[in-house]
């Protein structure tokens, strides 16, 4: 009888954790499923089961990281007050982004690996469409100035997440150092009446 790939979570989640400190500790290039298969106390081939390869791995952690980073953002971008809502979405994601550090070096990997470039390159999916989302509220409010909200949303997610990984992945910096200046300027670029909202 062959066996379910989602049979047991528990097994899929203890693979996951197993890999991401596997990846962690060795680099995911020299990162072995055998190595991966040992930590989370399951055969090699129950590792296979729920991922066909490393990869698959590396894009099942990557997704965690963008589903606990919508998780963060969203309930900020619903606030009431537009400048305070984007000021605390960055705060949110910089902490998670800090917090999580080796999952945004398994994003940058990712990239390299991707046979769907043009997807790999927009980032998080889901968390573009709620910034989308929140410039548009901002927009049918009047308070956004005269922007293609699906432009100034890329254009805000790309700078967020450059400075994330200039930071966190090429020069070991703070990400808190870079908050205060990123969310000034996005408030300023984004909104008409931008009194109080620092």
């Amino acid at each position: 009888m062959k066996m379910s790939k989602q049979s047991d979570p528990k097994h899929r989640e203890d693979i996951l954790r197993a890999a991401r400190k596997v990846f962690r500790e060795q680099g995911y290039e020299k990162a072995r499923m055998e190595d991966v298969a040992r930590l989370a106390g399951v055969a090699k081939g129950t590792v296979y089961l729920y991922f066909r390869s490393k990869l698959a791995i590396l894009e099942a952690l990557v997704d965690s990281y963008y589903a606990m980073m919508l998780e963060a953002i969203v309930p900020h971008l619903a606030h009431s007050d537009s400048g305070l809502g984007l000021k605390k979405a960055v705060h949110a994601g910089f902490e998670l982004a800090s917090r999580e550090r080796d999952l945004v070096v398994l994003l940058d990997l990712r990239l390299g690996y991707a046979k769907n470039r043009k997807v790999a390159t927009i980032g998080n999916p889901l968390a573009l469409k709620e910034i989308r989302r929140f410039l548009k509220r901002c927009h049918d409010r009047g308070e956004l100035r005269n922007y293609d909200t699906d432009i100034a949303a890329v254009l805000m997610g790309g700078l967020l997440q450059w400075i994330t990984k200039l930071c966190l992945v090429w020069q070991g910096d703070d990400l808190a150092k870079y908050e205060d200046t990123a969310v000034r300027m996005l408030q300023f670029a984004l909104f008409d009446n931008c009194e109080g909202l620092e």
